[in-house]
């Protein structure tokens, strides 16, 4: 009996890529300066002020210890082309051997930009769980002045040496950093599962120009595993997350959340590709100056994540999705969000936006600015509906 054809099936040249090395556990930053010492004696640690007035002394301390010379640099709060430059200039005029990035996506971003490109080792040293940037070959790219809005993405030819994930440092972060993690990771099990069925790539390249991808190769089953493991994880252990960064403790739940988080997020996104719900997410940083208090990247995700199972799905999955994000933390509409008006004005320029995105010319099927505006309004009635019968949790 024949078999059927699948996806997986055909004949494809395909890719998987991830970082060189990472590591996980609650006391990890102390060994910093042992684990860093391969990558040569000079260091350039880039973080911004809040991040070295909590870590900076246990990061030199290690440093010092293993013999590691290092210049400490404030990073200017925007993963901007003027914030690249800056740093760059100072990493080469003193002869670096590695740039250690420490703090958010943003710092991180911009360390991996300064890096990857100059032939320098990347370390990242995450102290939020609230992105898979320190994973992942990819810079994204922002205007000036702080907050910018987004501008592009940039593609490395590899992905950072070494992450080293402090879970100690994560919980004593704000309990919204990890659920914006979340809401971030959660979108890939409804992408992914989408491109891969349409055979849609991933961001992994047969080549890199000019920090661009060229020839996007299919992807593997692999990152479709992962991104469904990413999801049981949350599901489970979500809320006990939450609560444990409350308390700043860490806890098996919480540890599994920071390794959905980060490794798995990173891993899956990256192989297995972004969806609608990153399109949806990116393009609204068009009302992020609009947005009271300013929102995160995972939770504009996470709305993006319900647009996307309401064209993609049926109302029972975008119900489950909403108890689960609001059990987290996470908004649902455009009032949780921070944007007391939303005119149909605002929701066209995100639909505009969306279709610049890389992620627009990835989606499995053809969508008008017209359908955008409409199902980003239907999903803020459905989440306002079924909101109030699984009120949000604050954090």
């Amino acid at each position: 009996m024949f078999e059927p054809i699948t996806t997986f099936s055909t004949f494809y040249i395909r890719g998987f890529r991830a970082p060189g090395m990472y590591i996980q556990g609650k006391g990890a930053l102390k060994y910093l300066g042992r684990l860093v010492k391969r990558f040569g004696k000079k260091a350039l640690v880039l973080s911004d002020s809040d991040v070295k007035r909590i870590v900076g002394g246990v990061i030199e301390k290690s440093l010092k210890d293993y013999g590691i010379d290092y210049i400490y640099v404030i990073f200017n709060r925007e993963c901007s082309w003027e914030e690249i430059r800056r740093v760059t200039k100072i990493a080469l005029e003193n002869n670096v051997d590695m740039v250690i990035g420490a703090g958010g996506g943003k710092t991180l971003d911009t360390a991996k930009a300064v890096a990857i490109p100059n032939e320098l080792a990347a370390v990242m040293v995450p102290t939020i769980a609230s992105t898979d940037a320190p994973t992942s070959a990819i810079s994204v790219i922002y205007t000036e002045p702080y907050p910018g809005e987004f501008l592009e993405v940039l593609n490395y030819h590899k992905n950072p040496d070494m992450v080293v994930v402090d879970t100690e440092v994560i919980a004593g972060a704000p309990p919204r950093f990890l659920a914006a993690g979340m809401g971030d990771a959660a979108s890939h099990y409804w992408e992914i599962r989408s491109l891969f069925q349409a055979n849609k790539p991933g961001h992994v390249f047969l080549d890199y120009e000019k920090m661009k991808g060229v020839e996007p190769l299919k992807s593997f089953d692999l990152p479709l595993h992962i991104a469904k493991l990413l999801w049981d994880i949350l599901q489970k252990h979500g809320v006990a997350a939450i609560e444990s960064a409350k308390l700043k403790i860490v806890t098996p739940s919480l540890d599994l959340v920071v390794y959905a988080n980060t490794l798995l997020s990173g891993l899956a996104f990256e192989n297995g590709g972004t969806g609608f719900a990153h399109a949806i997410g990116n393009a609204m940083s068009v009302l992020e100056k609009k947005m009271k208090p300013m929102q995160y990247h995972g939770e504009m995700v996470a709305f993006g994540t319900l647009v996307e199972i309401l064209t993609e799905g049926i109302l029972e999955q975008a119900v489950e999705y909403i108890k689960w994000a609001h059990s987290v933390g996470l908004p649902v509409t455009f009032e949780e969000l921070g944007l007391k008006e939303v005119a149909d004005e605002d929701l066209y320029k995100v639909a505009e936006k969306l279709k610049t995105t890389t992620e627009y010319m990835r989606l499995p099927y053809e969508i008008t600015e017209d359908q955008i505006v409409a199902l980003m309004k239907l999903a803020n009635e459905i989440g306002k509906k079924y909101g109030q019968l699984y009120p949000r949790t604050p954090l």
